[in-house]
């Protein structure tokens, strides 16, 4: 076989193999995105880090007794800054340390917001403060923990609130 033989063989073969690759069927719908090959932050380094934060964070939480009001009010303001900065924490900043606080902060938003009963569910994973403190402390002493904290942040925000007798 001469050269240029050879060579028109591995170039049929190349075709070959590319028109496979388009011709095979498309991915089942809700295959996870491994499956698809297509980025998703469910499965991305954040939620990587995330998932080791958040729980730290939790336990941290816990040692001081608990989230208390300025850890609520900070985390509401948490929504703001990924609103306006999301694509930062996703894609990185050239402003050195901008990325990593603003990791710093949604990790203890959603640590706090573990605290609510049910937990809460971002970026494709489920953090719960009452799930997350039984691995430590056991099912039952967990449970009494979070109704505890969740009581007495539920009590503080309700003395906050002003009554509604005087209004008419």
């Amino acid at each position: 076989m001469s050269e240029r033989q050879a060579k028109r063989q591995r170039r049929a073969e190349r075709r070959a193999a590319a028109n496979q690759e388009a011709a095979s069927p498309p991915p089942p719908l809700g295959a996870p995105p491994l499956i698809t090959e297509r980025f998703s932050v469910a499965s991305s380094h954040l939620a990587i880090a995330l998932s080791a934060s958040v729980p730290l964070r939790v336990l941290g939480l816990y040692e001081r007794q608990g989230p208390n009001e300025n850890d609520l009010g900070a985390a509401r303001q948490v929504g703001t800054l990924l609103a306006s900065k999301g694509d930062v924490l996703l894609f990185g900043s050239q402003v050195r340390g901008e990325t990593a606080e603003l990791f710093n902060q949604v990790a203890q938003a959603l640590a706090v917001l573990s605290f609510v009963p049910g937990g809460v569910t971002c970026f494709g994973q489920h953090f719960d403060a009452q799930a997350i403190l039984a691995g430590f402390f056991g099912a039952e002493a967990a449970k009494q923990y979070c109704q505890r904290v969740t009581g007495t942040l539920l009590a503080e925000q309700q003395e906050k609130t002003p009554d509604n007798e005087d209004e008419h």
